[in-house]
């Protein structure tokens, strides 16, 4: 064999051990993912397109729905993915990371030995994610805050100036695909920073010549020969000193003071009062405003500004008196027309202690109540709580269909006849509610309980002038029966008559005897139901009609004691106490 023989043997030999070495990298890097290869983290190298789609998949599952972390400045914000449109291409992240067979040397050597961390892409919906970035820049922006000075107590508290931020939106939206999806550590947000006027130094200034001597001592202001002082602890609450154009201005917040000023301003001032409509003589009659002269408080506060640095004995400051109309004027209260009975009530009561005290104290609130066209009356709020502190004391009241004792006792006789009176006057009932067993002292059917807070007795002045109403109360005696008569006093706009239909669905009372140590005995009354017309005429013609049915319960005849023929039991007592176990 000769030399060049044996070279060619040689040459195809070799060659052969390079293709069928090239043909095994070939077959092991296959359409395999770079070794080294990374998506936000995970590692993917190695894997077929299918197995990295798998892992990426179950790697990324908690982080493609958590909220994208982000900051500015030192504030953090989040944004959520699904608010911005956004969402990982798996499939692209897989092909951007190399997978895919090539018989390009580099592409199987890459295979083999390489891979880079690859950013996953994101897929965006460009609408949703315009709409989020406008929401975060509501969030984000804030303008510069100068430095204050304001006082917890008496000591004063130094806030130093803040940087104001502005979210530069065009590169908000990069910034967020870019921290999508996010690892938790939040990503910094592209943002302008705009600068206080005034530094620290000038806030530190204004602790030292202004917050401290402020609350050095009182102030007084002077009215002529009257004067007030006002205490370092009184001002505090509404001074704040804010630094402004490179200054630090002290300013005082009225509203928060205005209270303050009411109170101590008393001894110094003449309040005006309003025009009202009161009953004289037995007719209306309105009684003219007043107008008064207050302290101005455009002046009071720069009075207070100019004297708080000042040292002890130089702390003083006269302040000058206004004109102050009334809120409601006489004019305004002739306006409402208020000239005659529209709608009157009375009832009586039977002799008890407790009913002088209870409708008595409720026909004193309700009486002088003056209603300006639309506006309702409700019994509760101008009657109140039924407390002791509020003039009230125990009676009978209504309680699962038995009479009890408690607070208030009474104070239905007063809704009942309101109730009526505001019937008649052709007011609009918002609210009522009957009792739930009749008591024949009211008109069946026509009657009205109230409890605190929740049950109550609400009027609409739907009259279209205002409405006065007035009461009038005669206290029982052991041999005489009280009454109340409310009368309610406006323009007459209505006739109105009364009708009811007959009763039906007869409930029959039961007999119930009862041995517990508070058993009070109840007289029997039949439960019914009825309806009750009001009639609306003008000038003599009809025009309306309006109905309500009342349904009344049963009420038991309550007998305290054994039933006859029965072994009488030991008293049952109403104590809390529970029996040893």
């Amino acid at each position: 064999m000769g030399r060049k023989q044996l070279a060619g043997i040689i040459a195809a030999a070799g060659l052969g051990v390079i293709v069928v070495g090239y043909g095994a990298a070939f077959a092991f890097a296959g359409a395999k993912i770079p070794a080294d290869t990374t998506v936000a983290g995970i590692p993917i190298g190695g894997l077929s397109k299918s197995d990295a789609k798998a892992k990426l998949e179950a790697g990324l599952q908690d982080r493609t729905d958590a909220p994208i972390a982000l900051k500015a400045g030192e504030t953090k914000f989040q944004v959520q993915p699904a608010d911005a449109g956004l969402s990982v291409d798996i499939d692209a992240t897989v092909a951007a990371a190399g997978a895919g067979r090539s018989l390009a040397p580099g592409r199987i050597w890459h295979a083999l030995t390489g891979g880079d961390a690859v950013t996953p892409v994101v897929k965006k919906d460009d609408a949703k994610l315009k709409a989020a970035v406008d929401q975060l820049a509501k969030q984000v922006n804030r303008p510069a805050t100068e430095g204050t000075i304001t006082f917890e107590g008496t000591k004063p508290v130094q806030h130093d100036p803040a940087d104001g931020l502005q979210l530069d939106t065009a590169k908000a939206a990069g910034a967020v695909v870019a921290a999508y999806p996010s690892d938790g550590n939040p990503k910094d947000l592209p943002v302008g920073v705009s600068k206080p006027q005034a530094g620290t130094e000038a806030i530190t200034a204004a602790l030292k010549d202004y917050a401290e001597p402020a609350m050095s001592g009182p102030i007084r202001l002077t009215v002529g020969s009257k004067s007030v002082d006002l205490e370092p602890a009184e001002i505090a609450p509404g001074l704040v000193l804010t630094a402004k154009d490179g200054k630090v201005t002290p300013a005082l917040r009225s509203k928060v003071l205005e209270p303050l000023f009411e109170k101590r301003f008393s001894a110094l001032e003449t309040l005006p009062k309003d025009a009202t409509v009161q009953i004289v003589n037995g007719v209306p009659k309105v009684i003219p405003a007043v107008d008064g002269m207050v302290v101005d408080r455009a002046k009071v506060g720069p009075a207070i500004l100019s004297v708080l640095p000042k040292p002890s004995g130089e702390r003083r400051a006269a302040v000058g008196l206004t004109h102050s109309q009334a809120k409601f004027t006489t004019a305004q209260a002739a306006a409402l027309g208020i000239t005659q009975k529209i709608g009157e009530f009375q009832t009586q009561f039977p002799h008890a202690p407790y009913r002088n005290i209870n409708i008595g104290t409720a026909a004193a609130k309700i009486n002088g109540t003056l209603l300006k066209p639309n506006e309702i009356f409700s019994l509760n709020k101008i009657v109140g709580e039924r407390t002791k502190e509020n003039g009230f004391t125990e009676g009978n009241i209504i309680s699962g269909g038995k009479f009890v004792l408690d607070l208030g006792g009474g104070v239905s006789q007063s809704a009942t006849t309101t109730f009526n009176a505001a019937f008649f006057a052709g007011l609009k009932i918002l609210e009522h509610k009957a009792h739930s067993v009749y008591i024949s002292r009211y008109p069946v059917g026509r009657e009205a309980t109230v409890a605190w807070p929740a049950v109550d007795l609400k009027i609409l002045n739907d009259s279209g002038h205002g409405v006065l109403v007035q009461t009038i109360f005669k206290a029982s005696t052991p041999g005489t029966s009280g009454s109340i008569r409310v009368i309610m006093w406006g323009t007459k706009t209505w006739d109105i008559t009364a009708g009811q239909s007959e009763k039906s669905n007869p409930r029959e009372p039961q007999v119930v005897y009862s041995q517990a140590a508070d058993c009070r005995p109840q007289a029997p009354s039949a439960g019914f139901d009825i309806t009750v017309y009001r009639y609306f005429a003008r000038n003599g013609v009809r025009v309306k009609t309006e109905s309500f049915t009342t349904k009344y319960n049963a009420a038991d005849d309550i007998r305290c004691g054994p039933k006859p023929g029965s072994t009488p039991s030991v008293p049952v007592t109403t104590s809390s106490t529970r029996p040893p176990s």
